[in-house]
C-alpha cells in the first residue's frame, strides 16, 4: 500500500471521528432527528470518498468527494476551539465562528456544496477536465464559489450570540437584493449548470459503457441542482418544509459514482469489493465460532481455560479457508460477476479434458475458453503438424 492510501485512512477516518462527535453532540441538544438526512449525506459521501482515495489515490475524485464531508464536519472542533478561546481572545473566537458556528444564515455550507455540484461533474469519471479548453470554466467555478462564500459571509450581523460578525456590512433592502441575484444567479447558477453541460462533452466521445455511467452521473446531479435552485426562488416557509429533501438530494452524487464503480466496472474494482467483502464476512464469522468455543469450553470446564483457547484455535482454523471459498463464490456471483462466469468457463473446459475430449473439437473449445475468460481482440492457434502431414 502506498503513502496517499495511508493518508485516505488517515484522512476518513478523522473525518468519521469529527462526524461521530457531531452526531453524539446533536443528540445531546435533541437535533439528532433533524439532522439524520444531512448526517446520512454525509456518511454515504465519505464512504464513497474513502473507497476511491483508498484504492485509486491518483484518482482526485476521491479526495473531492472527501473535502465534503471534510468541509462540515471540522466545524464541529472548531467551534469547540472557539468556545475555548473565547474568554481569552475573543477576537480570534470571532473569526472561527464566523466561519464553523451552527446558525441559520450561514455561509459555510456554499464551498463543499460547491464542490460537489462543479468539480465532481467535471472531472468524472477519470479525475481529469473533458478537454483543456474547460481549464477556464473550471476556474471560474472555483472563483464563483470564493466570491459567493465572501458576499454570504458579510449578511449576518452576529457569527455567535453575542458575538459581532467581524466582516458584517449593513446592506440595504435594494443592495441585498442585487447582491443575491448578481451571486446566485450570475455566478453560482452557471456554474452548477455549466458542470452538469460537460458530462454532455464526454457523452459524445464516450463509449456505450462510459455512457451509461455518465448518464447515472447526470441525472444525480440534475436533480439535486435543480432542488436547490428551485429553493432559492420559493418562500422560506416552503424551502424550510423541504430541506430535508434537498439536503437527502446531495447524496445521489457519490451514490451515483458508486453504482458506476460496482455496476460497470468502473476503475476495475470490482475484484476489489468482492474480496473486502469476502474477508471482512470471513473474519467475523471465524471471530464468532472462536469466541462461542472458548465460552462453550469455559462454561463446561472452568479450569480448562489454556484447553478452551486451543480447541477454539484450532476449530477456527479449520472453519477458515473451507469457508473463505465458499463466500469468495457467493460474493462473486454479485460484485465479480465477470470473474465468476471466466472460473466456470475454465472448470467446464478442464473437466472436459479430463473426460476425455475429442480432439477434432479441443481446439475449439480451447479458443472458446480462451475468448470467454480473457475476451482478447485477435486470437489464433498453433498446432504441431502430426508426421503423417510433414
Amino acid at each position: 500500500m502506498n503513502r496517499r492510501s495511508w493518508v485516505a485512512h488517515l484522512v476518513a477516518l478523522l473525518i468519521l471521528g469529527a462526524l461521530t462527535v457531531g452526531a453524539i453532540a446533536r443528540f445531546r441538544y435533541g437535533t439528532l432527528v433533524d439532522n439524520i438526512p444531512f448526517l446520512l449525506m454525509l456518511t454515504v459521501t465519505l464512504v464513497v470518498g474513502w473507497v476511491l482515495a483508498w484504492k485509486r489515490p491518483a484518482n482526485p475524485l476521491g479526495w473531492l468527494l472527501l473535502a465534503v464531508p471534510g468541509l462540515f464536519v471540522i466545524q464541529v472542533p472548531l467551534t469547540l476551539l472557539g468556545l475555548a478561546l473565547q474568554p481569552a481572545a475573543p477576537d480570534a473566537a470571532a473569526w472561527i465562528f464566523w466561519f464553523a458556528y451552527d446558525r441559520e444564515d450561514t455561509w459555510s455550507w456554499l464551498p463543499p456544496v460547491g464542490l460537489l455540484f462543479t468539480q465532481i461533474p467535471l472531472r468524472f469519471p477519470d479525475g481529469r477536465l473533458p478537454s483543456p479548453r474547460w481549464r477556464w470554466f473550471s476556474a471560474y467555478t472555483i472563483v464563483s464559489l470564493v466570491i459567493g462564500s465572501a458576499v454570504l459571509s458579510t449578511i449576518s450581523a452576529d457569527v455567535a450570540p453575542g458575538v459581532p460578525n467581524p466582516v458584517h456590512v449593513a446592506w440595504s433592502a435594494e443592495a441585498l437584493a442585487v447582491l443575491t441575484i448578481v451571486t446566485f444567479g450570475g455566478l453560482l447558477v452557471p456554474s452548477f449548470a455549466g458542470s452538469i453541460a460537460s458530462l454532455f462533452v464526454r457523452y459524445r466521445r464516450a463509449g456505450s459503457v462510459e455512457r451509461a455511467q455518465l448518464r447515472w452521473v447526470f441525472w444525480s446531479a440534475t436533480i439535486p441542482v435543480a432542488l436547490l435552485i428551485t429553493s432559492w426562488a420559493v418562500p422560506s416557509s416552503v424551502f424550510d418544509a423541504a430541506q430535508s429533501l434537498v439536503v437527502l438530494s446531495y447524496a445521489l452524487i457519490p451514490i451515483s459514482v458508486a453504482v458506476a464503480v460496482l455496476r460497470y466496472g468502473l476503475y476495475e474494482i470490482d475484484r476489489i469489493i468482492s474480496r473486502t467483502a469476502s474477508y471482512g464476512i470471513v473474519t467475523v464469522v471465524v471471530v464468532g465460532v472462536y469466541v462461542l468455543v472458548v465460552l462453550a469450553v469455559g462454561t463446561l470446564l472452568p479450569d480448562a481455560s489454556a484447553f478452551g483457547v486451543a480447541i477454539a484455535t484450532l476449530a477456527a482454523a479449520t472453519v477458515f479457508l473451507p469457508l473463505l471459498r465458499w463466500v469468495q463464490r457467493v460474493v462473486d456471483r454479485r460484485f465479480n460477476r465477470a470473474q465468476y462466469d471466466a472460473a466456470r468457463v475454465v472448470d467446464g473446459f478442464g473437466e472436459r479434458l479430463r473426460n476425455g475430449a475429442d480432439p477434432h473439437t479441443a481446439t475449439d473449445d480451447l479458443v472458446t475458453a480462451v475468448e470467454r475468460t480473457l475476451q482478447p481482440s485477435t486470437i489464433g492457434v498453433w498446432t504441431r503438424p502430426s508426421d503423417a502431414d510433414r
